[in-house]
């Protein structure tokens, strides 16, 4: 298709969409993370008395029966129309593409009576440590995004979080790779807890995120699922909430740095050997 064609077709997509609804289509391939800050932009934006939507994709049926209010974020694929308007954003910068008020009034309204948000957890010398591997190391292309050394940074999340929440009895490990967290994590946590507890390879994912959702002390990784198991946490628990976070996210943007973190988190800035070690 030649460059005229091309764009062509876009001005006259500029004139074509100029309806009173706003729609976000949904790329193939996201997980529940993700799905949650596109609904978040939907809940933001309806609140504000524009009618926005996210596209359904098979993806998100799982959540949406254990969180039906949602649906009315939504939209199928059918039913969007030529003239819609298309939003492009991500709204994952915390604090400029959405506030703490506006985050928080979401997770009381579509999570917080569902059960995803059934407290697993209330020991508060427990810790649930959520570590995302999966394709981030398997694939060559996002191993190079998305990789860093584990390891070094658990060890500077386990003493920021017993330095700010106390002594541990006992750690969860939630991971799409518990195989390779308790062969490489395994002496490292005992050094801290008496029982290391591993979520088994046939949990669900919405039992998962329940597990890290409800706890009061997490340590989490690069990943959305991380994030938002903090976002609920913090809103559950309040001030007895302990979220550390590592602040790379991504090298290639915004200069790696994960600007989804909650500056009220407990950040661990670098590591030993750096994020690319």
């Amino acid at each position: 298709m030649s460059r005229l064609v091309r764009g062509a077709q876009a001005r006259a997509r500029l004139v074509v969409r100029r309806g009173n609804r706003t729609v976000r289509e949904t790329p193939e391939g996201l997980g529940f993370g993700n799905y949650l800050y596109l609904w978040l932009r939907a809940y933001i934006e309806r609140e504000r008395g524009d009618d926005y939507r996210v596209v359904r994709v098979p993806g998100m049926e799982p959540w949406l029966q254990v969180l039906p209010g949602i649906r009315g974020l939504t939209i199928e694929r059918d039913d969007v129309r030529l003239w819609d308007r298309r939003d492009p954003s991500w709204n994952q910068r915390f604090g400029v593409e959405f506030t703490r008020e506006e985050l928080n009034a979401f997770i009381r309204r579509y999570l917080l009576g569902s059960p995803l948000a059934r407290p697993d957890i209330v020991d508060p010398r427990s810790l649930v440590v959520n570590i995302r591997r999966g394709d981030y190391y398997t694939d060559p292309v996002l191993r190079g995004r998305y990789s860093f050394d584990i390891e070094a940074y658990l060890r500077e999340a386990l003493a920021r979080a017993v330095h700010v929440g106390g002594a541990l009895d006992r750690v969860h490990v939630v991971s799409d790779d518990v195989g390779w967290c308790a062969e490489r994590l395994g002496d490292l946590l005992r050094r801290y807890a008496g029982t290391v507890d591993y979520r088994p390879p046939t949990s669900t994912p919405q039992g998962d995120f329940r597990m890290v959702a409800t706890s009061p002390r997490i340590i989490g990784t690069n990943s959305t699922f991380s994030y938002w198991g903090g976002y609920v946490s913090n809103v559950i628990h309040g001030p007895q909430s302990t979220v550390v976070m590592p602040a790379f996210h991504a090298r290639h943007m915004d200069g790696a740095r994960a600007y989804q973190l909650d500056p009220a988190w407990e950040i661990v800035e670098d590591i030993p050997g750096g994020w690319d070690g």
